[in-house]
């Protein structure tokens, strides 16, 4: 009998936990739309250099300045059309007293060992970019900038206080998507979130079914304990 009980309890406490990572799920496909939202508004919606707010995702940018290759930056972990490989980041310098910018010259295939970089494209050392703000979102699983220095530093995570202490120099807490030249560096497809609205709702709807699923296994295990003293009672009867 005991048993039974701690297994209903185990049982329906998973249930509340299932509903809430649901739910959890559904508040975040909201957020989700109301970012795309916001960036859709903002995609015809230049900024001016220096920029001077938190909020940048979504608007257009353009200015010149000079390409800081040596301090160019892979990123890992990432995927294109089921590929594994790196995002290949660049700072831009408009000048020495301002904050460097990253700007994403595009998805970089990794070679088959990881001890080998992949070979990049010698940048102008001047120039004038142009394209559109992201603000890449915190993994809280992979925060760590954890560089590993070399002819192009690779990196973890986004981490903007350890990429300022990395650099030496502040940046800007945003990464330029490049379109113009659009001739520079690699294929670049415009994503600036990671899941969808659509993505977390089916993520909701399998955490509600595994509630079902669980509820469905409590009422059984429930109805069992009933059944079974109604049993002895005949027995004993």
């Amino acid at each position: 009998m005991l048993r039974a009980s701690v297994g209903l309890l185990i049982t329906l406490l998973s249930f509340a936990l299932l509903v809430k990572l649901g739910l959890w799920q559904l508040d975040r496909a909201e957020e989700k739309r109301a970012l795309m939202a916001q960036l859709e508004a903002r995609q015809q919606q230049s900024l001016s250099w220096p920029l001077d707010d938190d909020d940048l995702a979504g608007y257009r940018l353009g200015i010149e300045g000079r390409w800081l290759s040596e301090h160019g930056l892979l990123l890992e972990n990432q995927v294109l059309n089921g590929q594994v490989g790196y995002r290949w980041l660049v700072p831009f310098e408009v000048s020495a007293q301002q904050p460097w910018l990253l700007v994403d010259l595009g998805f970089v295939p990794a070679p088959m060992q990881r001890t080998e970089l992949p070979v990049l494209p010698a940048l102008p050392e001047y120039g004038a970019v142009e394209g559109r703000l992201t603000q890449p979102g915190t993994n809280r699983l992979a925060m760590a900038l954890l560089p590993e220095a070399g002819i192009t530093t690779r990196i973890q995570a986004l981490n903007w206080p350890e990429l300022t202490q990395w650099f030496e120099h502040p940046l800007v807490p945003a990464v330029l998507w490049l379109e113009q030249p659009s001739e520079l560096g690699f294929e670049r497809p415009w994503r600036p979130i990671n899941l969808s609205p659509e993505k977390h709702q089916a993520y909701a709807l399998q955490w509600f079914s595994l509630a079902a699923a669980c509820l469905v296994i409590a009422l059984i295990v429930a109805w069992r304990g009933r059944l079974q003293p109604a049993q002895r009672v005949d027995n004993l009867g």
